[in-house]
């Protein structure tokens, strides 16, 4: 039982993950321009989380953000979530009740 419910936990994420890819790529197909826009305001938040850390540490960290991407990163991570909750929307009728 216990296998089942991390196969179908593995399976609900690898859905969610390709759900995202697919919503992305529809919205760059649809508007480039948009991804461009939130992947600007993503790193405008990152700018200012790192705000709160002493300076030196300020431009490092935001530099290390830049390099590996991550206003790109959490592109992904909010499609997730979108995916996710779509995902969950359409599932939640057919869930069993909890065990008591």
């Amino acid at each position: 039982m216990l296998v089942g419910l991390w196969i179908g936990r593995g399976v609900f994420k690898a859905a969610a993950l390709v759900g995202a890819f697919v919503l992305i790529s529809a919205v760059w197909l649809w508007d480039a321009s948009l991804l461009t826009t939130a992947a600007d305001q993503n790193l405008r938040l990152i700018k200012t989380i790192t705000g709160v850390l002493p300076p030196d540490w300020a431009s490092k960290v935001e530099s290390a953000l830049r390099i590996f991407g991550a206003d790109r990163a959490l592109l992904l991570v909010e499609g997730i979530a979108v995916a996710k909750l779509v995902l969950l929307s359409l599932a939640y009728p057919f869930r069993r009740p909890p065990r008591r």
